[in-house]
């Protein structure tokens, strides 16, 4: 009989998925931050550049700040909340059967039973590596 592994918990607090969940939030907010930058450079350079008649440019530009700002305001907590629940989604996946992996080895470590066998999933990504183990298991179980 085949045992299925479900997901039960997302936020497991290891050290492995914090590490992951840090590099992909990083990796989301840099650009995030640096698009937001490009945006008011452009909008203060037009303004910078337009010093000649700045009442109007004024009266034009400083209503599109101020859209830019309630988008900016109103658009970025869903986007920010919505990124952080596939941060901790993404993370899971890859540090949740590295997590079982290391579970389970010490558990065959400290029991010497070889014939204890690794499962993960069928979609993990350490499927291979779980599957070099169980049979390095399975020549040192023969000796």
């Amino acid at each position: 009989m085949r045992v299925k592994f479900l997901r039960t918990k997302y936020l497991t607090g290891s050290r492995i998925q914090l590490h992951y969940l840090a590099l992909l939030m990083i990796s989301i907010i840099v650009p995030l931050v640096f698009s937001i930058a490009c945006l008011y450079y452009l909008v203060f350079k037009i303004m910078a550049e337009q010093l000649g008649i700045p009442e109007y440019i004024a009266l034009n530009l400083f209503p599109v700040i101020h859209k830019i700002n309630m988008i900016l305001l109103v658009g970025m907590p869903p986007l920010f909340l919505i990124l952080i629940l596939w941060g901790i989604v993404l993370s899971h996946r890859f540090a949740g059967p590295i997590e079982r992996l290391q579970r389970e080895l010490k558990k065959i470590a400290h029991s010497r039973d070889y014939s204890i066998r690794l499962r993960v999933r069928k979609g993990d990504d350490i499927k291979p590596i779980a599957d070099g183990i169980n049979e390095l298991l399975d020549s040192i179980e023969k000796k």
